[in-house]
């Protein structure tokens, strides 16, 4: 698993750094990025590109974003 925690970060390298590990993104692998904002364009530049994401966020309002090109991988079996 490849983690971003980006939550310190401004926008837009975590945008950037989502983006440039999901294109070198083999097989089943994921990513697991941590933000503290729900990143809604992510979300379509993966979904053009083939990506599959779960994005969740937890009681102190972080969000969790698993990302990966495996259509047939269950990220909702990734535990945050």
């Amino acid at each position: 698993m490849i983690l971003i925690d980006a939550r310190e970060l401004e926008h837009p390298v975590p945008l950037e750094m989502a983006v440039d590990a999901f294109k070198n993104l083999i097989g089943s692998e994921v990513i697991h990025f941590i933000n503290r904002r729900e990143p809604l364009p992510l979300f379509e530049i993966l979904t053009k590109n083939g990506g599959f994401y779960l994005s969740r966020q937890n009681s102190e309002g972080v969000w969790h974003i698993h990302i990966t090109r495996d259509p047939n991988l269950d990220l909702e079996a990734i535990h945050v």
